[in-house]
Order: structure tokens, then C-alpha cells, then sequence
């Protein structure tokens, strides 16, 4: 950071990310280079064979343009080395290397012309065996590195880098950038010119990324939506990837460095940090010894597995790679091959499914492999489309049940549905007031309640089998990610036809319902969290206004940071040291002008709209991370436990490897099952007192550093202890 300037034109990167390809074309310049020597100087050639001795002119040649490449990437990874993110000037000359490399380049590609050309015409007539071969290496050589730079210029180019380039050194409009300020003014360049291009730019790319799929008005609503929330998100700002990922890495130390300074405070309630959420005397856990918890907590096990068989085949094979994909071949055969052969039981209707029928027959299997035999599938649509969820329904004649299961995100036009986070009505008949929810999970629900009234789903599940009693089942409604928000919605729009609905919502996103549409979905919605996971962690929220706050945490760590951008990216890889965090500067430091500009009015309307927050109450599946071991020794599992979130306290993306592992649905479902084997192991004592491992803002809760001061309270939710903690045990445990 900045985008290095080159050719009069902004590019996607700076001058200190190309530290690993110059590392890269210099080891592998210098690996031919010693191979080349040796076969050139080593050994004798008949100087009767032409071919030979063109080798040998060719070589020497070659590997005086090694020699060249070997320098200017020496210079280049020195330069790319010095200063920090936002010091450039001790890389300001990286242009004119890149010049002179580029120079050499063209040279490559002549001789590896010419090394074309020598093979044409003595590959089949010359008798010298090294000879071949060696030449052929040099052209390959030389194909390969020329191939690598072209693809790499393609992948940081940048469409608007010349407006971009313009804008800087506008005369009347001028902005940040990386530019060596001797560069005169240009003409006046209208910033909306820029604005417009970058949003044109992500279109191009949306539709790049979508180019399989047909386009619908909605599809095209969803682009221009889209594309304006990057553009809008990278407004007046000079950055490249590699600075986002540097900014995360640092974002994670600073968190954890301010966890770990809140448990050195003497006088607060915080005890300790489970996956990144602070324990008090007034956290409430699950009280799994109380029956009608415990039942509770089963029912929300039980119910992540028909979240989990909405995916169909991918997770299915993801979860049994090898047993699963024979049970699969066994039951699967392609209407091209075996078109006689049935594939579904009668009774079941399957829309838009591939060929093979893969994910009706994997949503069947899923529940056969559990042991769940009792379960009928009535209804599978695997349509997918913009704001049109696959989802599936089943009859559960165990539960007395019918479930309605919605797919979480597993497209790229999923992705687009998650993306369009703008404020949309909840269409809820009777209700006047102002309940808002996402929009892109609004119209999904919206088009999934069209669906089984035209279908007549719901009607043909409840009369499936009226012996059995079906008429009288309860209706339940789950999902996973994408699917969870969707459910929730969903739900609304049931609940006044099916009173005694339920929703479970695992992994929902943050920004789904405004206040008191959560307020009032708590009465029949359930949805649950494991540990960092970032999607319910206010991501999604109306447009731009919680971007903006992350957006100015990025860049706050960035322009604070000293340290090379590589030093810190690569460090992230080993735990970084705290030496690596940039200290805090004090309060009334000036901003640098180099990150941004003044706010526009747009980011001030933004910061005032209406927050969005997930849905119904919160069971937060938390654990521990114990210390970490030896390689040679086993390293102790994490202890899980289940706790009452707060719907606003999700207001903070919490950086961590984990964020996005833990997302994962059969992640989840093993998170929620390691609290019920924790449980049974006796590991689910109350927190009165913890001992900080390691990391210095986990806790371990092994029942015999467990001690209580006071007794406890009986009441359906646990709560922690309010023995006291002395201060200098807590700070005795940090490390």
C-alpha cells in the first residue's frame, strides 16, 4: 500500500508485495544458471556438429541474460524489503527496476523465439542428445517465466488505474495516492468519472465470476447492488490486497492484545475470554442437568441434522469421502445410462435435480447412515437462482413432525442472495409496524412460501400417511447460513397460518432483523453460534455503515504499523509476537492523509441507519483453547461449553483462523455434540474462578481448577458463581 505506479497507471499492487516472486525468479534463474554453466563449460562438444556450436553461442548468450535477471531481482527484493506499508519513499525507485526487468524480458522472449526456431530445424537431425535436451530446457525456461508474468500482470491490473493515476495529481480534485509528488498536475478529472468505473469494474467481474449463469432482471438488480457496495467500499482508497490481509493479521494481535489487557485489570467482572466472548458472574450457561434444558439442547442436536442434508452431495462427500461416495455410485444412476432404473421412492417430488439425481439421493442417505429411518422426504427443489434457495421437506413420524430445511450458501448465486444486505418489509400480514430484515433472505423466503403454496407441499406432508396422525404434526423450519436467515424469515411469514411453529437457525447472519423484529422472534426462533465464527458477527448488516467501521479499524492498524508487510504476513504463520503489534499512539495523534480522505456525506447518512442483528435467543457453543504442545505430544482437546448469547453482543468481527472453519455445518455439528460429551465426561462444572492458559485470553475450565466460594443458585439458567477472584490470581495466570 499504496498501488505501485507504472506506465502512467495505478496497478492491484504494491511495491512491497513482490518480495516472493522475486525470491521465486531468482531461485529459479539461479538453479538454470548453475545447470547451464555446468553443461556449457563441462563438457566437450564435436565441433563437427553445427547444432552443437549454435548451442554453445546460444547458451552463452543465455546466460548472460540470466546473469541480468539474477541482478535486477536482487533489486527488486531489496527495494521491495525497505520501509513499511505506508512508508514508500525507500521504494520509490521500484519503477525504473521494474523498467529495466522488463527490458529484459522482451530479450527472454527473443531468445526464446530463437530457441524455437534451433529446434525446428536441428531437433530431428542433430545427433548431440545434451544438446537437445538443453536447449529444450531453456525454452521451456524461458516459456514458463514469461507465461508466470503475463498471467501475474493480468491478475493486478487494474481497470480504473489510469482515471485512478489522473485523479491523484488533478489539478482542482486532488486524493492520496502513491505517486512521486514531482509529477506535475494533470487536466481536472471529475471524481464521479472514477466512482462510476469502479463500479462498472466490480460489475465486469460479478459477471466474470457469474459467466455460467443466465441472467434475470433480479440477477442484474443483484450485480448493481453489489458492486456498488465494493466500489463505495474502496472509494478514495489507495489499497491492495495484501494490505487487507496484513490489516486482519494485525487487527487479530491488537484484539487479543486488548483481551489480554482487560484480564490485567483488577477492578472488573471479565473473568476470562471464551473463543473471543468475555465470562462473568452473570453469564448464563445451559443448565444440561435440569431435564427440560437438557431436552432443549437435544432437540437443537437433532434438527442440525436436517440443516446439514440440505447440502446434498457436496457435504455429504466432504463428510465420507471414501464410504460415502460408494454408497452414493450405488444408489445413483444417470438417466443417460440407466434410464430404466428407479431412483426415488413413489411419493416424492424432485425439481431441477442433475441427471444422476445425486442430492435427493444424498439428503436420503444422510438420514439412513443416522439411523433416522422414520423420516419421509416429501418435496426436493435443488433450484438455484438469485433470491431462490434450494430447500427440501420431510416428514419426521418420530418427532411428529414435518420439517421445511433451507440450504445454507454453497453458489456463487448464493453468494450474490447473501450480499444484498440492504433493509427490505418483512411481508407479514396484520403487522403494521417497522419490521425489516435482509433483503436478499426476505425475498428467498418470499419465493420459498410461493413455492409450497403453488406445489401444495405443506398440504400433501401433512396428509401424507393421516393414519399415523400427520395431520396433527408440528411444523419446524431449519437452516444453515444463508439458509438459517432464510428460515427465520420464513418463519414470520408461517407463523400466522402455524401458531406453534419452531425455527432452529444455525450460524445466521449478524445483520438479519431489526431490533424489535429479533425481540419478537425470540418467542419461536433458536438459533445457535460456535465460537468465532464471522457470518453472525454483524458482517451483514444495512449497506455500508458497519463497512465503514471496519473499513477505518483497517486502516488505523495499517498506519500505525512500522513493520515490512511481509514480516507481518509471514509471522501470522507462527503465532505472531507482540512485538509485532504497532503500539498505540495517543489519542489526539493526527490522522495521516495518506489512508483517506475526509468523510463524504454519504458515509455519515450511512453511520446513522438502522442496525440489523441475528435472531431469536443465542445458544453460543464456546470452548477453551488449552496450551499448546510439542510436536511429539498430544495435544488436549478443547473443552465446549453451551451459553446464552446476547443478540446485540455479536457487534465485532473477531480475526481468527477459526472464523471461517467453525461456519462450517458439520463443524457445528460436532461443536454442539462435543458439549454433550464434555457433559457426559463431567467437564461441565460452573466457572467461579479460571486459570488463563497460554493464550492469554482463553480460558481452561477442568473441573479441578474449578472452585466455588459461595453456593449456587438453583434456577433453570445457570449462572456463574460470585465468589470474588483476587486480582493477583488472575494476573498470575496471564501469561
Amino acid at each position: 500500500m499504496p498501488g505501485i505506479v507504472v506506465f502512467r497507471r495505478r496497478w492491484s499492487v504494491g511495491s512491497d508485495d513482490l518480495v516472493l516472486p522475486a525470491v521465486f525468479l531468482f531461485l529459479l534463474h539461479t538453479t538454470w544458471f548453475v545447470i547451464l554453466s555446468v553443461v556449457l563449460f563441462g563438457l566437450v562438444y564435436n565441433p563437427n556438429e553445427t547444432c552443437s556450436l549454435n548451442l554453445v553461442d546460444h547458451g552463452r548468450g543465455y546466460l548472460g541474460i540470466l546473469l541480468s535477471c539474477m541482478i535486477a531481482e536482487l533489486a527488486i527484493i531489496w527495494l521491495s524489503m525497505r520501509g513499511s506499508i505506508l512508508y514508500t519513499e525507500p521504494r520509490d525507485s521500484m519503477q525504473y527496476v521494474l523498467y529495466v526487468r522488463l527490458a529484459i524480458l522482451v530479450i527472454e522472449f527473443v531468445y526464446a523465439i530463437v530457441g524455437i526456431v534451433w529446434l525446428t530445424q536441428y531437433y530431428t537431425s542433430c545427433n548431440d542428445i545434451t544438446a537437445k535436451s538443453v536447449t529444450l530446457g531453456m525454452v521451456v525456461c524461458n516459456w514458463v517465466v514469461i507465461l508466470s508474468v503475463c498471467i501475474t500482470v493480468l491478475c493486478v491490473f487494474d481497470p480504473t488505474g489510469r482515471t485512478f493515476h489522473r485523479l491523484c495529481h488533478s489539478r482542482l480534485d486532488p486524493m492520496p495516492c502513491s505517486a512521486s509528488p514531482h509529477i506535475p498536475a494533470l487536466p481536472f478529472i471529475p471524481r464521479h468519472r472514477l466512482e462510476e468505473g469502479q463500479a462498472s469494474s466490480w460489475t465486469r467481474r460479478l459477471k466474470v465470476f457469474l459467466c455460467c449463469t443466465r441472467t434475470k432482471d433480479s440477477q442484474s438488480d443483484a450485480y448493481s447492488e453489489i458492486a456498488y457496495l465494493f466500489a463505495e467500499f474502496f472509494r478514495d482508497l489507495d489499497i491492495v490486497p495484501s494490505d487487507i490481509i496484513a490489516g486482519l493479521v494485525l487487527l487479530r494481535q491488537r484484539q487479543r492484545a486488548k483481551r489480554s489487557a482487560v484480564l490485567d485489570e483488577a477492578n472488573n467482572d471479565i473473568l476470562a475470554f471464551l473463543s473471543g466472548m468475555p465470562v462473568t458472574r452473570n453469564t448464563k450457561y445451559l443448565d444440561l442437568k435440569n431435564a427440560q434444558e437438557m431436552q432443549r439442547y437435544r432437540e437443537v442436536c437433532y434438527y442440525m441434522l436436517f440443516a446439514l442434508a440440505a447440502y446434498g452431495w457436496p457435504i455429504y462427500l466432504m463428510r465420507k469421502p471414501t464410504c460415502g461416495l460408494c454408497r452414493l455410485a450405488r444408489s445413483c444412476s444417470c438417466c443417460c445410462l440407466c434410464p430404466s432404473r428407479p431412483r426415488y421412492a413413489p411419493g416424492v417430488t424432485i425439481e431441477e435435480d442433475n441427471c444422476c439425481g445425486c442430492n435427493a439421493i444424498a439428503i436420503r442417505r444422510h438420514f439412513l447412515d443416522e439411523n433416522m429411518t422414520s423420516v419421509d422426504i416429501v418435496y426436493t427443489s435443488c433450484h438455484d437462482a438469485v433470491y431462490e434457495t434450494p430447500f427440501y421437506v420431510a416428514v419426521d413420524h418420530d418427532k411428529k413432525k414435518v420439517v421445511i430445511s433451507i440450504r445454507g450458501t454453497l453458489s456463487p448465486k448464493d453468494a450474490l442472495t447473501d450480499l444484498t444486505g440492504d433493509a427490505e418489509r418483512l411481508p407479514v400480514e396484520g403487522h403494521h409496524g417497522t419490521w425489516l430484515g435482509h433483503k436478499g433472505m426476505v425475498l428467498s423466503a418470499e419465493y420459498i412460501k410461493k413455492k409450497l403454496e403453488q406445489e401444495m407441499v405443506l398440504s400433501q406432508a401433512f396428509g401424507r400417511d393421516l393414519g399415523r396422525g400427520t395431520k396433527h404434526y408440528g411444523l419446524i423450519v431449519v437452516g444453515h447460513s444463508l439458509g438459517a436467515g432464510t428460515a427465520a424469515i420464513l418463519s414470520f411469514l408461517l407463523r400466522p397460518q402455524y401458531p406453534s411453529l419452531k425455527c432452529f437457525a444455525y450460524s445466521p447472519p449478524g445483520g438479519l432483523l431489526s431490533e424489535d423484529a429479533m425481540e419478537y422472534s425470540k418467542e419461536f426462533v433458536t438459533a445457535v453460534v460456535l465460537g468465532k465464527d464471522l457470518v453472525p458477527r454483524q458482517v451483514e448488516k444495512i449497506g455500508l455503515s458497519q463497512l465503514e467501521g471496519f473499513r477505518r479499524q483497517l486502516l488505523d492498524v495499517l498506519q500505525r504499523s512500522t513493520k515490512p508487510k511481509w514480516r507481518i504476513i509471514v509471522g501470522a504463520t507462527k503465532c505472531i509476537p507482540k512485538s509485532e503489534l504497532p503500539e498505540e499512539p495517543e489519542e489526539n495523534s493526527v490522522t495521516s492523509n495518506r489512508l483517506w480522505t475526509h468523510p463524504s456525506d454519504l458515509t455519515i447518512a450511512l453511520s446513522a441507519s438502522t442496525p440489523l442483528y441475528p435472531p431469536g435467543r443465542i445458544i453460543h457453543v464456546v470452548h477453551n483453547h488449552p496450551a499448546e504442545q510439542c510436536c511429539c505430544c498430544e495435544q488436549e482437546d478443547p473443552t465446549y461449553f453451551a451459553i446464552w448469547g446476547d443478540n446485540k453482543a455479536f457487534n465485532e468481527v473477531i480475526i481468527s483462523p477459526a472464523m471461517l472453519h467453525e461456519h462450517l455445518p458439520y463443524v457445528v455439528m460436532e461443536g454442539l455434540n462435543k458439549v454433550l460429551e464434555n457433559y457426559n465426561k463431567g467437564k461441565t462444572a460452573l466457572l467461579s474462578a479460571a486459570k488463563v492458559m497460554v493464550s492469554p485470553t482463553e480460558v481452561d475450565l477442568t473441573p479441578e481448577l474449578i472452585f466455588q466460594s459461595q453456593p449456587l443458585p438453583s434456577c433453570p439458567s445457570v449462572q456463574i458463581g460470585t465468589g470474588a477472584i483476587p486480582a493477583d490470581r488472575r494476573n498470575s495466570s496471564t501469561k
